[in-house]
């Protein structure tokens, strides 16, 4: 399969060094057609930045196709970042890093009522 090309630019770039990050918003200029992951938006940002530490959320395609926006979070260090990103976004990514068969999330616990009506069918 062919490489798909994409092209980024930063704009409203902070440096953050209470927070040891940079945050910024990445406008990704892609075909139409392209389908744009938070992969390849990394890799992007890799480039540039040069590290590995990277938070991206917040993807949306702008309407008319070709052009993708999302949020970037490029900390200096691993335990910056697990110390400032919530704990949401810190399980996303450590299941990203998995093989997709192991992603499965933990199956849900009965809610209360259910446990309630549960009980009363038992007995």
């Amino acid at each position: 399969m062919s490489e798909q090309h994409i092209s980024c630019r930063f704009t409203k770039v902070k440096n953050n060094r209470l927070l040891s990050r940079v945050q910024m918003i990445v406008d990704v200029f892609h075909a139409p057609q392209v389908k744009v992951t938070k992969n390849m938006i990394e890799e992007e940002v890799k480039k540039k930045f040069k590290k590995n530490h990277i938070s991206i959320f917040g993807l949306k395609k702008l309407y008319g196709g070709g052009r993708t926006k999302a949020f970037a979070l490029v900390y200096d260090s691993e335990d910056a970042m697990k110390k400032i990103e919530p704990p949401s976004r810190l399980r996303k990514i450590e299941a990203s890093k998995l093989p997709p068969n192991e992603r499965k999330a933990k199956p849900k616990k009965d809610g209360r009522k259910v446990l309630k009506v549960k009980k009363n069918q038992n007995a």
